[in-house]
């Protein structure tokens, strides 16, 4: 009776958050409905959020070069080449290696995510890689692709293959992050070869035509009881096949030289190469999921970042003391920054 109640005083709440980025088709019975799904909601939600985007991307047109924004559309990634200098590449690594403030990481199956924010603290001690990341140059790249005026949030970010025995890493399977277009953007700080597990995209999967509509239908209508931890989420995961049934191509690897830009729909399919053992890559890595259903761009503020920055660092605390609470750490828990940056100059 309890659980009857509660389901029909967040029922409002529900409904409402199919306007919103809410994904989960486990956690909302309105969004993961086989009968609302099956009339369409699901479809619904990801053409009026593609319908929005592309207003915002006619919008912020003009900040970013045609040839950019072509690539962009085609191939659902973006490469600049030769984005900073090698004597910039240099000093910006030589500051990450003195790096010594919050460090953060997180497993997944064999792989470590190591992380630490660049926030106005952290960048003090590091010009270089400040004037980098305020660049209009970058910013006005990262934006047109987030769709998003607000910056982005940027981290330098360490991905470590392979660290322990146990399961495979989730996020090298191929997948779309979420329903509708979003952003993500690595500026590569060494070279990353085969080896090192390159990001890996299927080319034009960021692009919805018709059979990726019908996929997507289909998925919806089971979502909720897919097994692999994610799809149920709202991240549809992507085997051969479904690519196959997609007429989308083979997952494509990119190696590419330090000091190469990557900016990418991951709306796409998209993942982490495949890794030697104990192979790691080091990155500038940018972040940007706006509301899908909101038809303006927003302001250029700096300070709205800068709340987005207050915010996540106060959810970090709230996970680190609930998880000492229970005796466990955080998925994303502090670690000292020496592990994160023990790599050769």
């Amino acid at each position: 009776m309890m659980n009857f109640l509660k389901n029909l005083a967040l029922l409002p709440i529900r409904i409402l958050s199919v306007l919103t980025p809410a994904k989960s088709f486990r956690d909302n019975p309105v969004i993961g409905s086989v009968i609302l799904n099956g009339l369409g909601l699901h479809v619904f939600r990801v053409i009026l959020a593609r319908a929005v985007v592309q207003l915002r991307w006619w919008f912020l047109a003009p900040i970013c070069p045609r040839k950019l924004r072509e690539t962009f559309r085609q191939n659902g990634f973006m490469v600049v080449e030769n984005f900073i200098s090698t004597e910039d590449l240099k000093k910006i690594r030589s500051e990450v290696k003195n790096h010594s403030g919050e460090t953060r990481q997180m497993l997944q199956g064999d792989t470590a995510t190591q992380r630490f924010l660049l926030d106005p603290g952290n960048m003090e001690d590091k010009p270089c890689l400040k004037a980098l990341t305020e660049s209009r140059r970058l910013q006005n790249l990262l934006r047109y692709s987030a769709a998003k005026l607000t910056p982005p949030l940027l981290y330098i970010q360490r991905i470590r293959n392979s660290i322990r025995e146990t399961g495979a890493d989730p996020q090298k399977n191929m997948h779309a992050d979420t329903f509708h277009p979003t952003m993500k953007a690595w500026l590569f700080l060494e070279d990353v070869t085969e080896a090192k597990g390159p990001f890996t995209y299927v080319q034009g999967s960021n692009r919805m035509t018709w059979r990726r509509l019908r996929w997507e239908y289909r998925r919806a209508l089971v979502a909720k009881n897919q097994p692999d931890g994610y799809s149920e989420k709202g991240s549809f995961r992507a085997t051969e096949q479904d690519l196959a049934e997609m007429d989308l191509p083979n997952p494509r690897g990119l190696t590419l030289e330090a000091g190469t830009l990557v900016i990418a729909n991951t709306n796409g399919f998209h993942g982490r190469g495949q890794a030697a053992s104990n192979q790691s890559r080091l990155e500038i890595w940018a972040y940007a999921r706006p509301s899908p259903f909101n038809p303006l761009p927003g302001l250029p503020f700096k300070s709205f970042s800068n709340l987005q920055m207050s915010v996540l660092k106060a959810h970090w605390r709230r996970k680190d003391k609930q998880a000492a609470l229970k005796k466990s750490r955080a998925s994303w828990h502090l670690i000292p920054a020496k592990k994160m940056t023990d790599f050769d100059l």
